[in-house]
């Protein structure tokens, strides 16, 4: 696990049909999960607010490094497929996209009602947003989480039991938003990584060098 998400995912914004709406709640209740209402773990990285551990966001700019001086790969190379990130140009978000899908990381995202989160896009005017249109508001404007009224209680214990689960008990979706393992997730990482740089050599957690088979 990579980071945990301050916002909540209302859309999917990775599938190649393009933006789709999301609903995590009815996504599990349809899917067999034992708790609707439970926090989950995409491998989607967040960018409007979340906390990312230093171990990963340090393997990530070694990660980037490589990448933008295209010792190793190409730029343009796709490295998952089919995916809409592939061409965000000006994105350090398709980069960590890639990073995650090597790896089989994994985020913590928030399954509150009604999409409440801790973090909110409040769509500024500028690089990505000319216009603030209503539209777009619906899409990424989302609650914020209310201070309890009491001490002892808290909006935050909204969860399964009044507690979160155990990292494994946790429902896990991949990048375009289908249920899958974390085990199914390691290894098609794994596949691609023979793919790209043909070895298939146990990797150091957090080196990038092992990742892309370098050899010091």
């Amino acid at each position: 696990m990579f980071g945990i998400s301050l916002y909540q995912q209302k859309h999917l914004e990775l599938p190649q049909e393009g933006r789709q709406p999301f609903n995590p709640r009815l996504l599990f209740s349809t899917s067999g999960t034992l708790n609707p209402t439970t926090p989950y773990l995409s491998q989607v990285p967040c960018s409007w607010g979340a906390v990312y551990f230093p171990e990963h966001w340090k393997e990530f700019h070694a990660y980037l490094a490589f990448r933008l001086t295209e010792s190793i790969i190409p730029i343009e190379m796709e490295i998952v497929y089919d995916v809409r990130s592939n061409h965000w140009t000006k994105s350090w978000k398709r980069f960590f996209i890639e990073l995650a899908y090597l790896r089989g990381y994994v985020m913590l995202y928030p399954n509150f009602e009604d999409f409440v989160s801790l973090s909110t896009n409040h769509l500024e005017v500028g690089s990505h947003v000319k216009v603030r249109s209503k539209e777009k508001q619906d899409l990424f404007l989302l609650p914020l989480m209310q201070l309890p009224k009491q001490r002892r209680t808290s909006p935050l214990l909204d969860l399964p039991d009044g507690n979160l689960p155990m990292l494994e008990d946790l429902p896990i979706l991949n990048l375009t938003g289908f249920v899958t393992s974390l085990e199914a997730l390691q290894e098609r990482g794994s596949s691609r990584r023979f793919e790209l740089f043909n070895c298939d050599t146990p990797t150091m957690l957090f080196d990038i060098l092992s990742l892309m088979c370098i050899k010091n």
